[in-house]
């Protein structure tokens, strides 16, 4: 099932249905050694990148780093603004597709629930 997709990437959700794999599928030139390059996003891990992915873009490599497999391409990925900017709307757009979808739920924080109580 393809969750989302962007200019340059795209969201497809695993068959076992417990993580999100992200491609970057056409890249600009100045970029194209990017081409094919890949990481899993367990669904459990989500909540984390998408917090970071609009606030810091260290923060987000870190995360990044830990998921793909190609490490020495996160810093270019994350350093591209174009590339970024594509990241964050299609994470945004994935979020949607997949809570719809009902492989993911949002629910309150622990914290949130300890305070109506």
């Amino acid at each position: 099932m393809v969750a989302a997709q962007g200019r340059f990437w795209r969201v497809g959700l695993s068959r076992k249905g417990d993580a999100a794999s992200f491609s970057l599928a056409s890249v600009p030139g100045e970029l194209e050694e990017l081409e094919g390059f890949k990481l899993e996003l367990p669904l459990a891990r989500w909540n984390a990148v998408v917090k970071q992915a609009e606030s810091d873009r260290k923060l987000l490599g870190g995360i990044l780093l830990d998921l793909a497999p190609a490490k020495d391409q996160v810093a270019r990925v994350v350093a591209s603004d174009r590339l970024l900017t594509d990241l964050q709307r299609v994470l945004r757009d994935a979020t949607v597709a997949l809570v719809e979808a009902g492989a993911l739920v949002i629910a309150p924080s622990a914290t949130e629930t300890k305070e109506e109580a």
